[in-house]
């Protein structure tokens, strides 16, 4: 019979805090986006769904560029005010060779398609807007071209009010998450450690517990959402927001 298991991939950490996460739609790589406690300067590092650096971090040219996305190992930040939530500006990045496909302070991020940025310029509030393609950097007017959103990988658990009849004996505290892997079921969920809580990760099929595992130890509170979900692996932020852990199940 075969045996299933829950496997660490590995954990990477992170000198400050996590602000973004964003996914490769398709490329299987990780685009993290951290922030400098004191100068709140944005510094940007990518990996692949091993754990492998792609990307060493990289500090923005001021704390006003964000992380955006990531499409086809091409990085898109834009910039945002700091008194208003919009501001011009928009850089593309090959993360492969560090070379900037497009770089501007005239137009403003709408929006992130397959293989382009929307986006319109910074002195036209309504109307005609452009279409920046994402490997070259070249423009065009949007009417010129259809476009659509790239496909999303991700999948995030949902709440389960029941606990199963192979869960009985564990301590739950707080939401009982659930999401499908194959013909298999993920349940996550806190359970009391003393004074603090233990996140938990148990694989099952419809009847019986396969596999369980400790995903992280004594923290003093609950996470609101404990991981997202890329075909069959898991991707965790631990509480303190300066670490993210991968398993596959």
């Amino acid at each position: 019979m075969t045996k299933y298991t829950i496997n660490k991939i590995f954990e990477r950490s992170f000198p400050a805090n996590i602000w973004k996460i964003e996914i490769d739609p398709v490329q299987s790589l990780v685009a993290v986006e951290t922030r400098d406690v004191d100068s709140t300067v944005a510094s940007f590092s990518v990996f692949d769904f091993t754990g492998k650096v792609v990307k060493a971090p990289c500090t923005a040219e001021a704390k006003e560029w964000t992380l955006d996305a990531i499409q086809d190992g091409f990085l898109i930040l834009k910039r945002i005010g700091e008194h208003r939530p919009i501001q011009e500006g928009i850089q593309i990045i090959e993360i492969a060779t560090e070379q900037t496909v497009f770089s501007s302070y005239e137009f403003i991020l709408l929006d992130v398609f397959e293989d382009v940025v929307h986006a319109r310029h910074r002195s036209i509030s309504s109307g005609e807007t452009i279409l920046i393609d994402i490997r070259t950097g070249k423009y065009a007017p949007a009417s010129d071209r259809n476009f659509r959103f790239a496909s999303n990988k991700i999948q995030y658990p949902l709440t389960y009010p029941n606990k199963p009849e192979f869960l009985s004996n564990e301590a739950i505290e707080g939401p009982l998450w659930l999401s499908k892997c194959c013909q298999h079921y993920i349940w996550c969920y806190h359970v009391r450690n003393k004074d603090n809580l233990n996140l938990i990760l148990t694989l099952s099929d419809l009847n019986h517990k396969l596999d369980r595992q400790v995903i992280m130890e004594n923290m003093d509170k609950l996470i609101p959402q404990p991981y997202f979900q890329i075909d069959k692996q898991l991707f965790f932020m631990s509480f303190n927001k300066r670490d993210i852990i991968s398993y596959l199940v």
